[in-house]
């Protein structure tokens, strides 16, 4: 055996167990991920604690799916509310009512949230926490005549330095009109609230709306450093009633019924299939004289 020979058939079982060893290695090593949690107060009296766990691959998001989130009441992690794994966007929602909400209040009724990503043989633990000051968002719609319409909304915050509620003051406040794939902007971008805690918004009134005119109008507070998110979400009759709409499905189109199908795709498929079947009846045919040529010729022997 050549001395090359001796060398590789030494260096196989080195090289097989060192690559056992780094696979061994590589499976398991832990995912260290980011947590964020994001509160939001519905005015209708739903609470919505949102977290996310995600992995920063350079300027790229990839979504922690199966990670089991706890939603704790004290900063320690001893006081556990509730444990959500999750989804494929790697969210985990709590939501909660006016009376679950209070076990996450202070004196002052600031909302203190805590969170925390479960270590698990694929994640590693990652701690994030959310506090909200109570406030709160009230909004009048006013139509002076059939072409002038006013929403007025307010806005209500907690007051340290008062230790009361207070109009808030320079509150940048956002309305929209919610559609079936986004939420249209209406007025400016930021509406910023005067002294007393009000804006005014002149409403369009050019907006299609459902059958009956029926708009989805939301106004919000988004992501304060103090207070969350705050939603004012009201259904009104300010919008263009839709006549008559046209179903898609009810045309000859590609995504219509088969009854609707356009009419050169039924030309073609029936040119095509008669002339399938066709085919095979005059094979079948063809087989038949050929068999009562058959029993002829017999015949005649």
């Amino acid at each position: 055996m050549s001395t090359i020979k001796k060398i590789t058939v030494k260096l196989i079982p080195i090289l097989a167990m060192v690559f056992l060893i780094f696979n061994t290695m590589m499976a398991q090593e832990k995912i260290s991920p980011r947590l964020r949690l994001g509160f939001t107060k519905h005015m209708e009296g739903i609470y919505e604690i949102k977290a996310h766990a995600y992995i920063k691959k350079g300027k790229q998001i990839e979504s922690c799916e199966g990670a089991t989130i706890g939603f704790y009441r004290d900063a320690s992690h001893e006081k556990i509310y509730k444990k959500i794994r999750t989804d494929g966007m790697g969210q985990a929602v709590l939501i909660l009512d006016s009376q679950q909400v209070i076990q996450f209040k202070d004196s002052t009724g600031k909302c203190n949230f805590y969170a925390r990503l479960e270590d698990d043989n694929k994640y590693n633990s990652e701690e994030a926490d959310v506090s909200a000051m109570n406030a709160a968002i009230n909004v009048n719609f006013k139509q002076e005549n059939d072409s002038v319409r006013l929403l007025k909304a307010s806005i209500m915050c907690y007051d340290e330095a008062a230790k009361k509620m207070a109009p808030g003051v320079k509150i940048a406040l956002k309305c929209f009109v919610k559609r079936a794939l986004c939420l249209l902007p209406v007025g400016k971008e930021l509406n910023y609230t005067d002294e007393d805690g009000n804006i005014e918004i002149t409403f369009p009134n050019d907006i299609p709306g459902n059958k009956d005119g029926n708009l989805t109008v939301i106004v919000k507070l988004d992501e304060d450093d103090n207070y969350g998110t705050v939603q004012f979400e009201k259904v009104v009759k300010w919008g263009v009633p839709l006549l008559n709409p046209e179903n898609p499905y009810d045309h000859r189109s590609l995504i219509g019924s088969s009854n609707n199908a356009p009419w050169f795709m039924v030309v073609v498929i029936s040119s095509i299939l008669i002339g399938i079947w066709g085919y095979l009846c005059y094979i079948v045919y063809g087989l038949f004289r050929i068999n009562k040529s058959g029993k002829g010729s017999t015949q005649l022997t």
